[in-house]
């Protein structure tokens, strides 16, 4: 086998075998793209961008996080419930560019309802 065949098989495996990126994971359905916009939307109008090493960081909050967590948990995302400093947290994952939360108790151990999303776009 010469190389350019090898080249071309293991190009072919690595297509068809290969890991999917993080923007196929994203829901295309359009009511998943319309939290995703409105999210991004809603972190640049309240200046929650944070530009990282790698990618830029969208936080929305407010009606537009409750919105989105609460069609996460209809499409059944995987859910994780997670004790922290700051207290603790109901985390829905959106497929490969982050998570929404719902915080349920402060650090004191209060009972609180504070939402919000990241959505991570890499460079």
């Amino acid at each position: 086998m010469t190389r350019a065949t090898a080249f071309s098989l293991g190009l072919l495996i690595a297509l068809v075998f290969g890991g999917r990126s993080a923007s196929a994971q994203i829901s295309i359905k359009p009511d998943g793209l319309m939290h995703y916009s409105y999210c991004i939307s809603h972190a640049k109008d309240r200046a929650s961008v944070f530009l990282l090493d790698r990618g830029t960081l969208y936080r929305c909050g407010d009606e537009i996080a409750v919105a989105y967590f609460n069609y996460l948990g209809r499409q059944r995302a995987p859910e994780k419930r997670a004790v922290e400093a700051e207290g603790v947290f109901i985390y829905r994952m959106i497929a490969g560019v982050g998570k929404c939360w719902n915080k349920i108790e402060d650090a004191q151990g209060n009972p609180t309802s504070i939402y919000g999303c990241d959505v991570y776009v890499e460079l």
